[in-house]
């Protein structure tokens, strides 16, 4: 149950569950109530999960050495795969902190990468990470959350060509074998 005090005149409302804690303050009693309701229900449902120790000493970092070593390896495109990898860890987005990290982190890193490269590329390496993040929620038990890149707009890749090879082109070719 909710706790629900008096603080001046505004409502104070604290909910702690299974090492939780939440609060907030409300000019109405009537809110206080309610937002106390919602928000045991929603760590009971699970929409609220608790950030673990293991969750705040683990960064970006961490995922990509495992996904690397555990994911990576049994792709065909492995090596392009480890390329993009190895360039995340280069970046201060390696050394962030899981229970810290948001999408916002990632739309900094695609808005700084689109600077330097076009979106396909960026589209590719972001699909990568948002990968490791799934495989780390799905297979591998870490209680994300959500996965931050899914929290964002990925950037739109350009139109592939539409040129097609003229007879002219074709018969100089044949001269050519």
């Amino acid at each position: 149950m909710a706790t629900l005090r008096k603080r001046g005149s505004r409502w104070h409302v604290q909910v702690r569950r299974s090492g939780q804690s939440h609060t907030r303050s409300f000019s109405y009693k009537e809110d206080a109530e309610a937002w106390g309701r919602k928000t045991e229900r929603e760590i009971d449902t699970g929409e609220i999960r608790a950030v673990s120790d293991k969750l705040k000493s683990m960064t970006v970092s961490d995922l990509l050495r495992r996904y690397r070593d555990e994911v990576m390896i049994k792709k065909r495109g492995a090596a392009v795969e480890a390329y993009i990898v190895d360039r995340f860890l280069r970046h201060d987005l390696a050394t962030s902190s899981l229970a810290r990290l948001s999408g916002n982190d990632i739309s900094k890193y695609r808005d700084e990468r689109l600077k330097v490269v076009k979106g396909g590329t960026v589209h590719r390496e972001l699909a990568v990470l948002r990968h490791c993040f799934e495989v780390a929620r799905k297979d591998w038990g870490i209680q994300l959350k959500s996965n931050p890149v899914a929290e964002i707009n990925m950037p739109t890749v350009g139109r592939g060509r539409t040129r097609r090879t003229t007879e002219d082109e074709l018969e100089d070719r044949a001269q050519y074998p």
